[in-house]
């Protein structure tokens, strides 16, 4: 495998973007054209919190090119029953370094992150740890090219809250490494960013690529414009997070009325009907949501066989 995280999508340059995702259409096309690939290679997925999706996807991923998963809850092995700390983090990666080939890794606490970030081999995927999420960018960004025929041209569009998401931002990092526009509707027309230095480099990405990054709070004189709406989940790692009141950037039958018929919409689940989408929206024929879910696992193909030891394409 190679010596190299892949931590966020700003990791790649446009020429390797694009190759991944016309990788993740080509395993979209047939999920058993490498599936030696990864032979006697062992997938460690190591996670803290709850996942559907990435957790999914990935095991089915490696099973597909040819390798082996094995699960860690990360705190079944750093606590003991009455909660006292079993063991420290560095010993545990240390282990799990001598028998694993690649990690996915998702840790909200960052403590495990922090410690795979100090070394690029085993290398490990970022599997969300708050901020950066790359195979879900990379599959949002190859189902849009799989149901548009095109990356290119596109009026792309998200609506999230204004303190920052780590999937939004990564979503908008691939949008901008390919030299486009991307609109970012927030409730104050503005964008803190999860990333400290989001807005750093989204002005490197735009200066070096030709996109650009667009703020508003006015969603009626852009949503007909979108050719991608990009529903966020407002999500914030804290309780009672889904108290949140959405107002009128819920997107519904509403926020959608001008819309064009081609539009395509994403979110990238969980999502909560009601709340920041309506399941009107999610089931219309304009969703790609449940589309873009399967393309998680052509993202995740895409990821690793960039990480073997062979040439993708």
């Amino acid at each position: 495998m190679k010596p190299k995280n892949i931590i966020e999508v700003t990791d790649f340059s446009p020429k390797e973007w694009i190759r991944l995702i016309d990788e993740a259409i080509q395993f979209k096309k047939n999920p058993h054209r490498k599936e030696k690939l990864l032979n006697r290679k062992r997938v460690g997925l190591v996670f803290d919190d709850n996942s559907l999706r990435t957790r999914l996807s990935f095991e089915i991923a490696t099973h597909l090119l040819g390798g082996t998963t094995y699960f860690v809850d990360v705190h079944s092995v750093t606590h003991e029953k009455d909660g006292a700390q079993r063991e420290v983090f560095e010993d545990i990666v240390e282990t799990m370094d001598k028998m694993i080939d690649a990690y996915v890794l998702r840790d909200y606490s960052r403590q495990l992150f922090n410690v795979f970030i100090r070394k690029s081999y085993p290398p490990f995927i970022n599997g969300f740890c708050g901020v950066g999420h790359p195979s879900q960018a990379l599959a949002d960004l190859a189902v849009i090219k799989w149901k548009k025929g095109t990356n290119k041209g596109l009026n792309y569009v998200g609506v999230c809250p204004a303190n920052g998401s780590g999937v939004m931002e990564s979503f908008a990092y691939g949008v901008l490494l390919l030299g486009e526009k991307i609109t970012l509707i927030t409730e104050t027309g503005k964008f803190n960013g999860k990333n400290a230095d989001f807005h750093q480099q989204v002005k490197c990405l735009s200066k070096r690529y030709g996109g650009k990054l667009i703020l508003t709070k006015n969603s009626h004189d852009i949503i007909p414009q979108a050719d991608v709406l990009y529903v966020d989940e407002w999500w914030e790692n804290k309780p009672n997070y889904l108290a949140r009141k959405i107002g009128k950037y819920k997107v519904d039958g509403v926020f959608l009325k001008n819309s064009k018929k081609n539009l395509s919409i994403l979110h990238c689940l969980p999502a909560h009907p009601g709340r920041e989408i309506t399941s009107d929206v999610m089931y219309s024929n304009q969703s790609l949501i449940f589309d873009e879910a399967e393309f998680r696992v052509y993202s995740a193909m895409a990821l690793l066989a960039y990480l073997s030891v062979f040439p993708i394409g």
